[in-house]
């Protein structure tokens, strides 16, 4: 029957779908290292997490490109818009963002809206400034994730922080104008796309227990459900 499929199924997404795996991976490296400091000096080193934009030119001449998909913009590219609104209001003040949509939706003509994280600056002058840095160099919140210093930033700022907790929508076409700062590096990568699952996607154990008992109790008949 098909819906012996869609119990195996649901078997194999088990250990895939909503798993913390990777972010337990980038919390164990960060907690080998030897505090603040060092985390401070590798994830800062040049290229670390952040590099120079990757540029459309580089992915073409690569032979990336097909018919189909021209990079232009790649998931976790910093930027810098107004065009950007949050709860309905634009945001003013060349505000940065970090670009949440996979790469491939952001084709041009592709998708007409896309999404964007904000982007938060830890200042030398804040009171809370070395505790901020210690707890986001161990990659333990689930809200927000480390960056370092970008190049168009002011000299009070020690770092960045892509902020998890709210998101902005901008047309496709108005952020394939913004400006550029930086693109994550490979690993800058990873570790966005471990939190991103972790924070859209996680689930508590006791959610998979509450889904499955209901639907044990719809199949025996005992629970009434609304179709769909």
């Amino acid at each position: 029957m098909q819906t012996d499929g869609l119990i195996q199924l649901e078997r194999e997404l088990r250990s895939l779908s909503h798993s913390e795996d990777g972010i337990r991976a980038v919390q164990k490296f960060s907690d080998a290292l030897n505090g603040t400091n060092e985390r401070l000096a590798l994830f800062n080193a040049s290229n670390a997490l952040v590099r120079r934009p990757i540029d459309p030119v580089d992915t073409a001449t690569l032979g990336f490109d097909t018919e189909e998909d021209k990079f232009s913009l790649l998931q976790g590219d910093i930027v810098t818009t107004e065009a950007a609104y949050f709860l309905g209001e634009r945001i003013i003040g060349s505000p940065k963002y970090a670009v949440l949509n996979s790469s491939c939706d952001l084709v041009p003509n592709r998708n007409k809206f896309s999404v964007l994280l904000r982007i938060s600056e830890i200042k030398r002058s804040e009171p809370s400034a070395k505790d901020k840095l210690g707890t986001l160099l161990k990659f333990t919140r689930r809200d927000s994730m480390y960056l370092p210093v970008l190049p168009s930033d002011r000299a009070e700022v020690i770092a960045n922080v892509i902020q998890f907790d709210g998101v902005c929508q901008i047309r496709t076409e108005d952020l394939l104008l913004a400006n550029r700062i930086a693109s994550l590096s490979l690993v800058g990568w990873r570790i966005f796309g471990s939190l991103t699952r972790v924070v859209f996607a996680r689930a508590n154990p006791r959610e998979e227990q509450f889904r499955e008992a209901i639907e044990n109790r719809q199949t025996e008949g005992m629970l009434d459900h609304p179709s769909a």
